[in-house]
């Protein structure tokens, strides 16, 4: 009984939260509605279409992964489970754990254990992690091909994402001490600077995390790779939305710029902790559309790809958790708890 009000308590609040976000950007959301009338409708309704596939796409992120444990899952749920996690961790600051927390409470309901609910929110993540940051790579080294009207200063920027992403790379390849001893310096010597005391819990917890995702990405290397090439697959599906977009105001201009903007829009994204985005994911598109020759078209093109990508979605996220949190279940079985002659059991 108490699991079940919690969960109507939750799906409430998200409700609310999309309700709250929609009002307070209402005025930007009946704009993207007023552009839509200066666009070719057909191109829209392709756009529309197939940012719904990609984050079908996504889904197939849980589907490899259920399937290498032995589950099935239907089509519909993995499609609707994606895409309430995407827009949980867009709507809300933190909202990565929000999505997490959810993942992990949809597949234990269904009869998955915690530690493989667990396995599939944490493949899920690391692969998103690693795709966006190759598709920033892309942006970055995009960019500076093209010689922007910035000058120089877009190779400056390039040599600092590049120099950014190998420090990453060069901290997340030492040993689990070294981190530690490391992040517990830093951590120390900003307390001492800025007069304040804080405990190690949260240190250890990132040492954790990042220990964690390095012994699956050595263990599932093959696995990890499969769906990192999902991820990219989909991410390149909703900027060739965006690109149907900008054909469907008269624009013309190639799948790499498009590409080069929304990579810089999701690193924006990931270090964003305003509702929403705050407006921020636009204002990335804009800027990097506007200095790739796209011209003024840059800013309807980036609402109304943001009212498909995210605002329109919201709604159905909203509507695809209710279902998903309270619909009666049959709890999945895996065939390797039975025996490789039985099959799995399907929702």
């Amino acid at each position: 009984m108490q699991h079940s009000r919690w969960k109507l308590v939750t799906s409430v609040l998200i409700s609310l939260t999309i309700l709250v976000l929609a009002f307070l950007n209402r005025d930007w959301i009946i704009e993207a509605f007023g552009l839509l009338r200066g666009a070719r409708p057909i191109w829209l309704i392709l756009a529309f279409a197939l940012i719904g596939l990609s984050y079908f796409v996504s889904s197939q992120v849980f589907n490899v992964v259920l399937r290498s444990l032995g589950y099935k899952m239907s089509l519909m749920r993995l499609w609707a489970t994606a895409l309430v996690a995407i827009v949980v961790s867009q709507s809300v600051p933190a909202g990565g754990v929000g999505s997490y927390a959810f993942l992990m409470s949809n597949f234990t309901r269904r009869g998955i254990s915690s530690g493989e609910a667990a396995l599939i929110a944490s493949l899920e993540t690391l692969s998103y992690a690693v795709s966006m940051l190759l598709i920033f790579s892309f942006s970055l080294f995009y960019l500076a091909s093209r010689g922007l009207a910035t000058g120089d200063a877009s190779y400056v920027a390039a040599i600092v994402g590049v120099t950014l992403i190998s420090t990453v790379a060069f901290l997340l390849t030492r040993r689990e001490s070294t981190l530690r001893s490391w992040l517990l310096g830093l951590k120390n010597g900003l307390s001492r600077l800025l007069g304040q005391h804080w405990g190690d819990d949260r240190v250890n917890l990132i040492v954790t995390d990042l220990t964690r995702g390095r012994t699956l990405l050595s263990s599932r290397r093959r696995d990890v790779a499969l769906l990192v090439l999902i991820q990219i697959s989909a991410l390149s599906g909703h900027s060739l939305a965006m690109l149907l977009v900008l054909h469907s105001l008269g624009v013309s201009t190639t799948f790499g710029a498009v590409m080069a903007a929304f990579g810089i829009a999701l690193i924006t994204s990931t270090f964003n902790v305003l509702p929403g985005g705050g407006g921020t994911v636009e204002a990335a598109l804009v800027a990097v559309l506007s200095q790739l020759g796209v011209g003024p078209a840059a800013v309807p093109a980036a609402i109304i790809f943001r009212l498909f990508n995210f605002w329109l979605a919201a709604p159905i996220a909203a509507a695809a958790y209710h279902w998903l949190m309270h619909e009666q279940v049959t709890p999945l079985v895996s065939r390797y708890r039975v025996g490789e002659v039985t099959a799995p059991r399907t929702e």
